[in-house]
């Protein structure tokens, strides 16, 4: 991990939340090996280095790691029945396949992964009567949207016959399920749709766009896109949407849904790959490609006003946050 890195952590860290409501608290992830998991188990490190907030981490995922003070590392099928000894105050299901090879690769676990860790771990929060049950969605569950910012209680569309709808269609029963159980059990939740999140994930494995052009320009080879580049996406630098998700786990109502993303550039998919190029000295090819396993939307920009409204702004607009991706992907190691 370089500086610039931990200079992220340590901005999330620091931000004026309520962090006194996670003091002496269990969390449960699934997914806390992922992108955005290690992210925010690294901010709560930090707390608990920094401020001895004795805040306790339980990760599951499929593969384990080696545990640490703050987090407990377990290997499990969250498809499964999840037993867990002692309390856990908060859960967040953040374990998904996340980008169109998976997808293509594992449709079925693309569903499953979702719905019955939702499921299970929903159950889990009513058993240890948690204090808060968080639910990670999608900027895909609003489909081919509209050419204005969509706000949370807009229903896009989705052609549910596809293969590739299993993520989108996925999501939204989640979301669904949340309702269910806080209608029949009282279960407490909310619910985080992410835009396009991106940052300098190191393991190389995101075969979304916007990650290939940042691997492509960080290591000063040729973009390649895969059609026009005339889509508008809602995008989110890493240290911003983590950042997103602990403000609506500590202040979110109860039982509504936020949208997380940047401030719109307002620039297009290819304008991007063109920023991206000139900033690293090299060049943009053109290779169009009829992909299913891809988005078919052509518009997904959110409209982020709900989230401010309890006090959540992004520090880095996407140009910004691209830049400081190729500046960490740059940056010696410590």
């Amino acid at each position: 991990m370089n500086h610039l890195e931990i200079e992220d952590i340590k901005s999330v860290a620091e931000l004026p939340y309520h962090w006194e409501k996670l003091q002496n608290k269990t969390i449960l992830i699934s997914g806390g090996t992922g992108f955005i998991g290690s992210f925010l188990c690294n901010v709560i490190r930090y707390r608990n280095a920094k401020y001895k907030q004795n805040i306790h981490i339980i990760s599951i995922s499929l593969n384990g790691r080696p545990s640490n003070e703050t987090v407990n590392y377990l290997a499990q099928n969250i498809c499964d029945p999840i037993d867990i000894n002692g309390n856990v105050h908060f859960i967040l299901h953040m374990a998904s396949n996340t980008h169109p090879q998976q997808y293509k690769d594992n449709p079925v676990e693309t569903i499953t992964s979702n719905f019955f860790g939702c499921y299970n771990l929903l159950n889990l929060a009513k058993e240890k009567k948690a204090e808060r049950f968080l639910l990670a969605s999608s900027c895909e569950i609003y489909g081919n949207g509209k050419q204005e910012p969509m706000e949370e209680d807009y229903c896009g569309y989705i052609n549910c016959n596809t293969a590739r709808a299993g993520y989108n269609e996925a999501k939204r029963v989640s979301e669904a399920l949340c309702q269910s159980f806080k209608q029949q059990f009282g279960i407490d939740f909310c619910v985080f749709r992410l835009a396009r999140v991106f940052g300098a994930d190191k393991t190389k494995k995101d075969t979304k766009a916007m990650a290939q052009f940042i691997q492509c320009a960080a290591s000063k080879q040729n973009i390649t896109l895969k059609s026009k580049g005339l889509q508008r996406y809602s995008y989110v630098y890493i240290a911003d949407a983590v950042a997103g998700i602990l403000k609506i786990l500590l202040d979110g109502a109860t039982g509504e849904a936020y949208n997380i993303s940047s401030d719109d550039d307002g620039m297009t998919l290819g304008q991007y790959a063109e920023f991206l190029a000139s900033m690293n000295g090299v060049k943009v090819i053109y290779d169009i490609e009829d992909n299913p396993n891809t988005s078919q939307a052509q518009y997904a920009l959110l409209d982020n006003k709900k989230i401010k409204q309890i006090g959540f702004h992004p520090r880095y607009s996407t140009m910004e946050g691209l830049k400081r991706t190729i500046a960490i992907l740059n940056a010696t190691d410590e």
